[in-house]
Protein backbone atom coordinates (compact mmCIF):
# COMPACT_ATOMS: atom_id res chain seq x y z
CA UNK A 1 0.00 0.00 0.00
CA UNK A 2 2.03 2.94 -1.24
CA UNK A 3 1.17 6.56 -0.66
CA UNK A 4 2.88 9.86 -1.39
CA UNK A 5 3.44 12.33 1.41
CA UNK A 6 3.24 15.80 -0.19
CA UNK A 7 5.54 17.25 2.46
CA UNK A 8 8.25 14.65 2.09
CA UNK A 9 11.54 15.59 0.44
CA UNK A 10 11.14 12.63 -1.90
CA UNK A 11 9.01 13.54 -4.94
CA UNK A 12 7.51 11.39 -7.68
CA UNK A 13 9.61 11.01 -10.83
CA UNK A 14 7.50 13.50 -12.76
CA UNK A 15 7.61 16.27 -10.14
CA UNK A 16 10.24 18.60 -8.75
CA UNK A 17 10.38 21.26 -6.06
CA UNK A 18 10.47 24.89 -7.14
CA UNK A 19 13.48 27.15 -6.59
CA UNK A 20 12.20 28.14 -3.14
CA UNK A 21 12.01 24.54 -1.98
CA UNK A 22 8.19 24.47 -2.01
CA UNK A 23 6.09 21.42 -2.76
CA UNK A 24 4.77 21.63 -6.37
CA UNK A 25 1.45 20.16 -5.24
CA UNK A 26 0.48 22.16 -2.13
CA UNK A 27 3.15 24.94 -2.35
CA UNK A 28 4.11 24.56 1.30
CA UNK A 29 7.77 24.62 2.31
CA UNK A 30 9.16 21.12 2.38
CA UNK A 31 10.86 19.97 5.57
CA UNK A 32 14.31 18.56 5.06
CA UNK A 33 15.07 15.16 6.49
CA UNK A 34 18.23 13.20 6.99
CA UNK A 35 19.75 11.89 3.77
CA UNK A 36 20.90 8.62 5.34
CA UNK A 37 19.08 6.09 7.44
CA UNK A 38 22.17 3.98 8.10
CA UNK A 39 21.82 4.45 11.85
CA UNK A 40 18.25 3.21 11.75
CA UNK A 41 19.11 0.20 9.61
CA UNK A 42 22.01 -0.79 11.84
CA UNK A 43 19.86 -0.65 14.97
CA UNK A 44 16.96 -2.43 13.29
CA UNK A 45 19.20 -5.26 12.13
CA UNK A 46 20.77 -5.57 15.58
CA UNK A 47 17.61 -5.48 17.69
CA UNK A 48 15.02 -6.91 15.29
CA UNK A 49 16.73 -9.17 12.74
CA UNK A 50 14.54 -10.32 9.86
CA UNK A 51 11.94 -7.60 10.40
CA UNK A 52 9.21 -7.35 7.77
CA UNK A 53 7.56 -4.37 6.17
CA UNK A 54 3.94 -4.26 7.36
CA UNK A 55 2.34 -4.93 4.00
CA UNK A 56 4.71 -7.80 3.26
CA UNK A 57 4.14 -9.34 6.67
CA UNK A 58 0.34 -9.29 6.51
CA UNK A 59 0.45 -10.66 2.96
CA UNK A 60 2.75 -13.52 3.98
CA UNK A 61 0.54 -14.45 6.92
CA UNK A 62 -2.42 -14.65 4.57
CA UNK A 63 -0.44 -16.71 2.04
CA UNK A 64 0.52 -19.10 4.81
CA UNK A 65 -2.96 -19.45 6.30
CA UNK A 66 -5.18 -19.76 3.20
CA UNK A 67 -3.90 -23.28 2.37
CA UNK A 68 -4.78 -24.21 5.95
CA UNK A 69 -8.42 -23.16 5.49
CA UNK A 70 -8.33 -19.56 6.80
CA UNK A 71 -10.18 -17.56 4.11
CA UNK A 72 -10.35 -13.73 4.30
CA UNK A 73 -13.90 -12.32 4.27
CA UNK A 74 -15.34 -15.85 4.20
CA UNK A 75 -14.84 -17.86 7.39
CA UNK A 76 -12.22 -16.02 9.47
CA UNK A 77 -12.53 -13.42 12.22
CA UNK A 78 -9.43 -11.29 12.72
CA UNK A 79 -8.59 -9.90 16.14
CA UNK A 80 -6.07 -7.09 16.60
CA UNK A 81 -4.22 -6.10 19.75
CA UNK A 82 -2.09 -2.98 19.31
CA UNK A 83 -1.24 0.05 21.43
CA UNK A 84 -3.74 2.93 21.44
CA UNK A 85 -1.05 5.22 19.95
CA UNK A 86 -2.28 6.65 16.62
CA UNK A 87 0.97 5.72 14.87
CA UNK A 88 0.13 2.02 15.20
CA UNK A 89 -2.86 2.54 12.87
CA UNK A 90 -1.03 1.61 9.62
CA UNK A 91 -0.68 -1.92 10.96
CA UNK A 92 -4.38 -2.21 11.74
CA UNK A 93 -5.23 -0.77 8.32
CA UNK A 94 -3.08 -3.37 6.55
CA UNK A 95 -4.66 -6.20 8.55
CA UNK A 96 -8.23 -5.05 7.92
CA UNK A 97 -7.52 -4.47 4.22
CA UNK A 98 -6.51 -8.13 4.00
CA UNK A 99 -8.94 -9.83 6.42
CA UNK A 100 -11.88 -7.46 6.91
CA UNK A 101 -13.14 -5.66 10.00
CA UNK A 102 -11.27 -6.59 13.15
CA UNK A 103 -12.27 -7.13 16.75
CA UNK A 104 -10.00 -4.77 18.73
CA UNK A 105 -8.54 -6.18 21.94
CA UNK A 106 -5.45 -4.02 22.63
CA UNK A 107 -4.73 -1.19 25.06
CA UNK A 108 -1.70 0.88 26.17
CA UNK A 109 1.50 -0.81 25.08
CA UNK A 110 -0.54 -3.38 23.16
CA UNK A 111 -1.45 -5.14 26.42
CA UNK A 112 -4.47 -7.45 26.29
CA UNK A 113 -6.64 -6.01 29.03
CA UNK A 114 -10.02 -6.76 27.44
CA UNK A 115 -9.96 -9.82 29.68
CA UNK A 116 -12.23 -12.86 29.75
CA UNK A 117 -15.28 -10.80 28.79
CA UNK A 118 -13.53 -9.22 25.80
CA UNK A 119 -12.14 -12.48 24.47
CA UNK A 120 -15.48 -14.20 24.99
CA UNK A 121 -17.18 -11.43 23.02
CA UNK A 122 -14.77 -11.90 20.12
CA UNK A 123 -15.21 -15.65 20.14
CA UNK A 124 -19.00 -15.27 20.06
CA UNK A 125 -18.68 -13.44 16.74
CA UNK A 126 -17.81 -16.60 14.81
CA UNK A 127 -19.37 -20.08 14.65
CA UNK A 128 -18.29 -22.98 16.85
CA UNK A 129 -16.17 -24.35 14.00
CA UNK A 130 -14.82 -20.92 12.99
CA UNK A 131 -11.32 -19.68 12.23
CA UNK A 132 -9.57 -16.89 14.15
CA UNK A 133 -6.41 -14.90 13.39
CA UNK A 134 -4.79 -12.84 16.14
CA UNK A 135 -2.22 -10.10 15.53
CA UNK A 136 -1.07 -8.86 18.95
CA UNK A 137 1.96 -6.57 18.94
CA UNK A 138 3.57 -4.04 21.23
CA UNK A 139 5.58 -1.23 19.57
CA UNK A 140 8.76 0.83 19.61
CA UNK A 141 10.38 3.55 17.49
CA UNK A 142 13.86 3.95 15.99
CA UNK A 143 14.84 7.24 14.34
CA UNK A 144 17.21 7.76 11.39
CA UNK A 145 20.20 8.05 13.74
CA UNK A 146 19.38 4.74 15.39
CA UNK A 147 18.00 6.23 18.62
CA UNK A 148 15.61 3.75 20.21
CA UNK A 149 12.24 5.18 21.24
CA UNK A 150 12.46 8.38 19.17
CA UNK A 151 9.82 9.24 16.57
CA UNK A 152 8.57 12.39 14.82
CA UNK A 153 4.83 13.14 14.60
CA UNK A 154 4.84 16.02 12.12
CA UNK A 155 1.29 15.34 10.95
CA UNK A 156 -0.02 16.51 14.31
CA UNK A 157 2.11 19.65 14.09
CA UNK A 158 4.98 18.47 16.27
CA UNK A 159 8.48 19.10 14.95
CA UNK A 160 10.39 17.74 17.93
CA UNK A 161 11.02 14.10 18.74
CA UNK A 162 8.46 12.19 20.76
CA UNK A 163 8.54 8.71 22.25
CA UNK A 164 7.06 5.36 21.31
CA UNK A 165 5.88 3.53 23.17
CA UNK A 166 5.17 6.40 25.55
CA UNK A 167 3.65 4.14 28.21
CA UNK A 168 6.56 1.70 28.14
CA UNK A 169 9.05 4.59 28.15
CA UNK A 170 7.37 6.04 31.26
CA UNK A 171 7.55 2.60 32.90
CA UNK A 172 11.26 2.40 32.01
CA UNK A 173 11.88 5.85 33.46
CA UNK A 174 10.09 5.00 36.73
CA UNK A 175 12.33 2.00 37.27
CA UNK A 176 15.53 3.90 36.47
CA UNK A 177 14.63 6.79 38.80
CA UNK A 178 13.61 4.46 41.66
CA UNK A 179 10.07 5.85 41.51
CA UNK A 180 8.22 2.74 40.36
CA UNK A 181 4.65 2.83 41.65
CA UNK A 182 2.78 -0.46 41.40
CA UNK A 183 -0.30 0.75 43.26
CA UNK A 184 -3.53 0.29 41.33
CA UNK A 185 -4.92 3.65 40.21
CA UNK A 186 -8.60 3.81 39.19
CA UNK A 187 -7.88 7.03 37.28
CA UNK A 188 -5.07 5.36 35.33
CA UNK A 189 -6.27 1.78 35.02
CA UNK A 190 -4.37 0.64 31.94
CA UNK A 191 -1.02 2.15 32.92
CA UNK A 192 -1.13 0.83 36.48
CA UNK A 193 -2.15 -2.62 35.22
CA UNK A 194 0.56 -2.57 32.52
CA UNK A 195 3.31 -2.14 35.11
CA UNK A 196 1.92 -4.65 37.60
CA UNK A 197 1.23 -7.26 34.93
CA UNK A 198 4.62 -7.13 33.21
CA UNK A 199 6.46 -7.27 36.54
CA UNK A 200 4.34 -10.24 37.62
CA UNK A 201 4.67 -12.19 34.35
CA UNK A 202 8.33 -11.67 33.43
CA UNK A 203 11.82 -11.50 34.92
CA UNK A 204 12.06 -7.77 34.21
CA UNK A 205 14.31 -6.10 36.78
CA UNK A 206 12.77 -3.36 38.90
CA UNK A 207 16.08 -2.62 40.63
CA UNK A 208 17.24 0.89 39.63
CA UNK A 209 20.83 -0.34 39.89
CA UNK A 210 20.02 -2.87 37.17
CA UNK A 211 17.41 -0.81 35.36
CA UNK A 212 16.26 -2.20 32.01
CA UNK A 213 16.35 -0.04 28.90
CA UNK A 214 13.34 0.63 26.67
CA UNK A 215 14.16 -2.27 24.36
CA UNK A 216 14.23 -4.69 27.29
CA UNK A 217 10.94 -3.36 28.66
CA UNK A 218 9.41 -3.66 25.18
CA UNK A 219 10.50 -7.29 24.92
CA UNK A 220 9.01 -7.96 28.37
CA UNK A 221 5.73 -6.48 27.10
CA UNK A 222 5.90 -8.75 24.04
CA UNK A 223 6.45 -11.80 26.26
CA UNK A 224 3.52 -10.82 28.49
CA UNK A 225 1.20 -10.26 25.54
CA UNK A 226 2.15 -13.66 24.10
CA UNK A 227 1.44 -15.47 27.38
CA UNK A 228 -1.90 -13.71 27.84
CA UNK A 229 -3.03 -14.39 24.29
CA UNK A 230 -2.19 -18.08 24.46
CA UNK A 231 -3.93 -18.46 27.81
CA UNK A 232 -7.17 -16.84 26.65
CA UNK A 233 -7.29 -18.69 23.35
CA UNK A 234 -6.54 -22.06 24.97
CA UNK A 235 -9.43 -21.40 27.35
CA UNK A 236 -11.78 -20.89 24.40
CA UNK A 237 -10.40 -23.96 22.62
CA UNK A 238 -11.33 -26.14 25.60
CA UNK A 239 -15.01 -25.39 24.94
CA UNK A 240 -14.94 -25.29 21.12
CA UNK A 241 -12.96 -28.29 19.90
CA UNK A 242 -13.51 -27.60 16.18
CA UNK A 243 -12.19 -24.04 16.15
CA UNK A 244 -8.79 -23.16 14.69
CA UNK A 245 -6.64 -20.23 15.76
CA UNK A 246 -3.56 -18.56 14.25
CA UNK A 247 -1.57 -16.42 16.68
CA UNK A 248 1.02 -13.79 15.74
CA UNK A 249 2.86 -11.73 18.37
CA UNK A 250 5.87 -9.43 18.18
CA UNK A 251 6.90 -5.79 17.94
CA UNK A 252 5.81 -3.07 15.52
CA UNK A 253 8.73 -0.73 14.73
CA UNK A 254 8.25 2.88 13.61
CA UNK A 255 11.13 3.96 11.40
CA UNK A 256 12.21 7.28 9.87
CA UNK A 257 10.00 9.18 7.42
CA UNK A 258 6.90 7.32 8.51
CA UNK A 259 8.03 3.83 7.56
CA UNK A 260 6.78 0.91 9.60
CA UNK A 261 8.13 -2.57 10.16
CA UNK A 262 7.23 -5.49 12.33
CA UNK A 263 9.31 -8.15 14.03
CA UNK A 264 7.57 -11.49 14.40
CA UNK A 265 8.43 -12.99 17.76
CA UNK A 266 6.14 -16.01 17.73
CA UNK A 267 3.68 -17.56 15.30
CA UNK A 268 1.51 -20.51 16.29
CA UNK A 269 -1.48 -22.60 15.29
CA UNK A 270 -3.88 -23.87 17.92
CA UNK A 271 -5.91 -26.82 16.66
CA UNK A 272 -7.80 -29.27 18.88
CA UNK A 273 -6.06 -27.90 21.93
CA UNK A 274 -2.56 -28.40 20.54
CA UNK A 275 -0.30 -25.36 20.07
CA UNK A 276 2.26 -25.82 17.31
CA UNK A 277 4.79 -23.51 15.61
CA UNK A 278 3.71 -21.81 12.40
CA UNK A 279 6.34 -21.02 9.78
CA UNK A 280 5.52 -18.31 7.23
CA UNK A 281 5.72 -19.10 3.55
CA UNK A 282 8.55 -16.64 2.78
CA UNK A 283 11.89 -15.74 4.36
CA UNK A 284 11.73 -12.15 5.64
CA UNK A 285 15.47 -11.53 5.30
CA UNK A 286 15.15 -10.07 1.81
CA UNK A 287 12.25 -7.86 2.92
CA UNK A 288 13.99 -5.95 5.70
CA UNK A 289 15.06 -3.08 3.46
CA UNK A 290 11.61 -2.34 2.12
CA UNK A 291 9.53 -1.33 5.12
CA UNK A 292 6.02 -0.01 4.67
CA UNK A 293 5.57 3.21 2.76
CA UNK A 294 2.32 3.96 4.57
CA UNK A 295 3.07 7.19 6.47
CA UNK A 296 2.56 7.24 10.23
CA UNK A 297 3.93 10.71 11.03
Amino acid sequence: MTSFDPHSTKLPANASADSNGACPHCHQTMKKSATSNDGFQTTLDKLFPNAYGLEEFVFETKQTLVPKGFYPHVNTLVCVGLCRDEITSPFEEEIEAMWGQAFICGSLGGMLFCGETGFAAAHHHAPSNGFFVYYCFTHIAIDHEGNVGAVYRTRSGMNEKTTACGALAAFTSEIASNKLNLTFNEDDIEMSMLKKHIVKKTNLSTDPAKAPNLFEVTMAAYETITMDLERHVKHDAEKFKDRQYALFTGVQIHGPNGTDYCWLGKASLLIKGELSPLVLSANPTSQVQTGSTTKSH
